[in-house]
């Protein structure tokens, strides 16, 4: 506390440094002094947040307050001292320990010493220890010679010297004023609540506790704290939320990596997708406009990286880029040298660029004049002088803040690639002799954050619990009647484990199981508040439930299991990734600022010190999948599954799609055959009684059964069934005709032409239902195919499916005949009328009137989210550009039948990065295949 609002340490008395409020630098001083390990300091992030305080252990027995001094707070204070006389209080009857102030600066250690020398804390100061001594001496003592005894204790200097020089911030002279002061709220022997303040005229009753209240109980908080701050008029959490949440998608977009990192800026058109290929590929690619963001790693043989984002250059996509530029990276400007009529609007981008690296902290510029290959010869040395000398005098003004090269090299054109590699050999040379600031490597700060328990020691506890728990039926029921008698780590993940097995049986994603998980709970803490406190937080939810399914992989993997791990495997799979059991896993992942602010608890949200961790399975169980995929004996069954399921959820009539699937199986095989004609000839009848056979295999699941002997309903609807979980449920196994067809009728060339009836059995309209055994099989199966899609990107359906889904999206379009996007049918339909109107440039001004493409992602991106209204955009351009001249909706659908899948996403983004705010708030790159706007040429 400075001399400057605390009249009673004079500026002649002795300083220290400022402690800075950091609970790890804390918890390490006072084990130094001499508080047992077994005492922690915690960060504390909400006073009134419920869920925020459930994240604290408990019983809290002190609270350490950190603020700044206001005029306001020094007016009570004073008016409150003013009533008061010197605390005259001494010897073992005391209800607590207080020391006055008289070093300057020492407020931090002040409050750590009222924190633990009192209460029930003070139990854990060991004999002989400094504190121990320090308490021994100031005991018997009045305030002045209590105050003498701290002056006086060279090993208290000395400890908190070395505690205020190992901050994460650099640490202030001893001399300074610091407006910011601490106050300590403890429970005193008396079983009040104390505020310990080393400025005032002694310690401060502020009412009385019950036994079982702690510092952190409600009772306490609005006696101590919550009127403390309402006295002084202080907000402590209104600031510092926003900032931590910007820099931390930034940090998660650009990465932490070796490689350097640039920002490729200019006007549209003016070549920059065009230069990012030339990099990356080598060759001149025929790319579509830019609607958001292209990122490429170039990599050099020397091992050299340099990362470059290829940002869009419309005016709508432009105030975006700031978020991706930050000290560390560097600019490339790309001006157009044929663009003569906007070069004022490209000098605007550059200043604009200029004022984004200077808010950034940015020290390189590279300025390129591209398209030099296309000037006219006689004029172009003159041209290029002009535009140097314009560039110059405009980024003279930044001369002293950082360092912009004009790259006029003759013939630079990213088109040929001619100069680019002089570009870019003078980028990488001026990198690597600019220092870097030294920092500890990542792998050190992780582990640093990830300090907690020793693997023997979480081993250790998991065997325990895994003899002691319920077993998995108990469990279950116990959680779901919230009768559970712990709530601790080890049930929480058990419990979600158990949700998310259910879920994936389901067909639910992570994301979804973590809201069915979340809702479970609402309803248990309605039912027993006390038991279910810490529940409500989304993203540390699926931060768990990732990290479950990543063990369980494991585990699956190591056993070498066919099936993904039951309920009854949970024990198995914590001993097998102890980490687990650590709680605080989350810190090597995520900053506290970040997930502790009510944006990240409420919604999901990535990352911001390191990606999540992936796992692959094994090669050959992949081969093993796709070999099982590809069984023709399985190619007309799996084909009407599609078109059954596509009858239970469309809202086209069933006649309609059936006859559209027909007619597709029809052009496939055909076309199929041509290339490979092992295939068998498309047969109206093996086609058609497939679609009816699975449809009453599906019908019969809907059947519900009231009956205690009945067999049991399968809770799945048939339109989240996999094909490999339907096979599971009836058996399948591909020559279910032979009860119903002569092999003579069934092959017969009447069948091909005609649909014929069956010439030994009639096929019922309802089957039986499969056995409990069948079912619970059946579900492991979903589960198998939901970690399939954790584990690897999945691939697009078989073609003939495919073509199916396109004719069918068709129809829908023209049922619903909207420019709305409440389907996928319509929103592409939006996207081709959109798209293939083009609006002529405005003329005149230097303003460049934004694309239809541009316009259209960001008008979407209010519903679907940016990246996602991006990445359907982009999709639909390249379709557009790869055509031959226009087509209408139906042809264009029906060339690009891929777009027909929706979850054609899901090939380049995992789903969490997909669901992710940070993916719904700004364009990021995908985790699984790469995305470009590279357009193929037809041939």
């Amino acid at each position: 506390m400075s001399s400057l609002t605390d009249p009673n340490v004079p500026k002649d008395r002795p300083a220290f440094i400022p402690l800075e409020a950091n609970p790890q630098l804390m918890t390490s001083l006072i084990h130094k002094l001499g508080v047992s390990e077994a005492l922690q300091i915690h960060d504390v992030y909400s006073l009134t947040d419920p869920d925020l305080l459930a994240f604290l252990p408990r019983p809290a027995l002190a609270l350490l307050l950190v603020f700044p001094v206001s005029a306001t707070y020094e007016s009570a204070r004073i008016a409150e001292d003013s009533l008061v006389e010197d605390y005259n209080g001494k010897g073992d009857g005391e209800p607590v320990l207080w020391w006055r102030q008289t070093i300057r600066n020492a407020c931090g250690l002040m409050g750590l010493l009222h924190a633990v020398t009192n209460g029930p804390a003070r139990s854990f100061i060991q004999d002989g220890s400094t504190l121990d001594e320090v308490i021994k001496k100031s005991t018997p003592l009045g305030r002045l010679e209590r105050a003498q005894v701290l002056e006086e204790t060279p090993a208290l200097a000395t400890a908190h010297k070395d505690a205020a020089s190992e901050g994460d911030t650099p640490a202030p002279a001893a001399e300074d004023d610091i407006d910011l002061h601490y106050v300590c709220f403890a429970k005193g022997n008396d079983g009040a609540l104390w505020e310990l303040d080393g400025r005032r005229r002694g310690p401060i009753r502020r009412g009385d506790l019950n036994e079982n209240e702690d510092v952190l109980s409600e009772k306490a908080l609005n006696l101590g704290p919550l009127e403390f701050l309402k006295r002084g008029g202080e907000d402590l959490s209104s600031v510092l939320i926003p900032i931590a949440m910007l820099r931390s998608i930034a940090r998660w977009l650009l990465g932490n990596g070796p490689e350097n990192v640039g920002v490729l800026i200019g006007n549209d058109a003016a070549g920059k997708t065009t230069l990012l290929y030339q990099l990356k590929l080598g060759e001149h690619v025929q790319a579509i406009p830019t609607i958001g963001f292209n990122v490429e790693t170039i990599e050099y043989s020397d091992g050299g990286k340099i990362t470059l984002w290829d940002v869009g250059g419309c005016d709508k996509i432009r105030p975006l880029i700031r978020h991706y530029i930050s000290q560390d990276r560097f600019i490339i400007f790309v001006h157009d040298c044929t663009d003569t009529e906007r070069l004022d609007y490209s000098l605007e981008q550059l200043h604009a660029g200029a004022q984004w690296m200077l808010d950034a902290g940015c020290r390189y510029m590279w300025v390129l004049f591209n398209k030099q290959d296309v000037l006219p010869p006689a004029e172009k040395e003159s041209i290029v002088d002009d535009l140097r000398a314009r560039f110059e005098s405009e980024l003279s003004q930044y001369q002293d803040k950082f360092c912009a090269k004009i790259m006029d090299t003759p013939g630079l054109s990213a088109a040929t690639g001619a100069q680019l590699d002089v570009v870019m050999r003078d980028v990488r040379e001026t990198l690597q002799k600019t220092p870097k600031p030294v920092q500890k490597s990542t792998q050190e700060q992780i582990a640093k954050l990830e300090q907690g328990p020793s693997e023997q020691e979480l081993v250790e506890r998991i065997k325990t619990l895994n003899t002691t728990s319920l077993g998995p039926d108990e469990f279950w029921r116990s959680f779901m009647r919230g009768e559970l008698d712990s709530w601790d780590h080890y049930s929480h993940l058990r419990a979600g484990y158990f949700v998310m097995f259910e879920g994936m049986s389901r067909k639910a994603s992570l994301l979804e199981c973590a809201s069915q998980f979340l809702a479970c709970l609402k309803k248990l803490r309605a039912k027993n508040p006390e038991r279910f406190r810490n529940t409500a937080h989304r993203t540390m939810t699926i931060f768990w439930l990732y990290h479950i399914q990543l063990a369980a992989v494991a585990y699956q993997a190591d056993r070498n299991l066919k099936e993904f791990p039951s309920r009854a495997d949970f024990g198995e799979i914590v001993l097998f990734t102890p980490s687990l059991m650590n709680s605080g896993l989350w810190k090597a992942y995520y900053s506290k600022d970040l997930l502790f602010s009510p944006e990240v608890r409420d919604n999901w949200h990535l990352p911001d010190l390191q990606r999540l961790p992936s796992f692959k399975l094994r090669a050959p169980d992949s081969k093993a999948d796709v070999m099982e995929m590809e069984d023709d004996s399985y190619r007309l069954p799996r084909f009407a599954f599609a078109v059954v399921q596509k009858t239970l959820s469309s809202k086209l009539r069933r006649g309609g799609v059936v006859k559209q699937a027909l007619e597709t199986l029809q052009t496939s095989t055909i076309r199929l055959r041509a290339f490979n004609n092992t295939i068998p000839p498309y047969s109206e009848t093996q086609a058609y009684f497939w679609i009816q056979y699975i449809h009453s295999l599906l019908k019969s699941l809907e059947i519900n059964h009231t009956s205690p002997s009945s067999p049991p309903t399968f809770e799945v609807p048939g339109t989240m069934l996999t094909f490999e979980a339907f096979k599971t449920l009836f058996d399948l196994s591909g020559a279910e005709w032979k009860t119903y067809y002569t092999p003579k009728v069934w092959d017969g060339i009447p069948a091909r032409m005609n649909f014929v009836n069956p010439d030994k059995k009639s096929l019922p309209n309802f089957f039986a239902s499969p056995s409990r055994a069948k079912m619970e099989l059946a579900r492991v199966r979903m589960v198998n195919a939901a970690t399939h899609r954790f584990t690897a990107p999945p691939e697009l359906p078989p073609q003939d499916e495919l073509e199916f889904a396109a004719a069918v999206l068709i129809d829908e379009a023209n049922l619903e005949g909207n420019l709305s996007i409440a389907s996928h049918a319509s929103l592409l339909q939006h996207l081709y009328r959109r798209l293939s109107t083009s609006s002529p440039p405005k003329q005149g001004g230097n303003q460049h009137p934004p694309s239809v493409a541009v316009e259209t992602a960001l008008e979407l991106a209010e519903t679907l989210g940016t990246t996602q209204s991006m990445f359907w955009v982009q999709q639909t351009q390249i379709a557009m550009a790869n055509a031959a001249g226009t087509l209408s909706f139906e042809d264009f659908v029906s060339k690009n039948s891929h777009l027909a899948y929706e979850d054609l996403p899901l090939l380049h983004y995992s789903p969490e990065l997909w669901g992710s705010t940070e993916a719904k708030e700004m364009f990021v790159p995908p985790d699984r295949r790469p995305l470009s706007s590279i357009v193929r040429k037809a041939l």
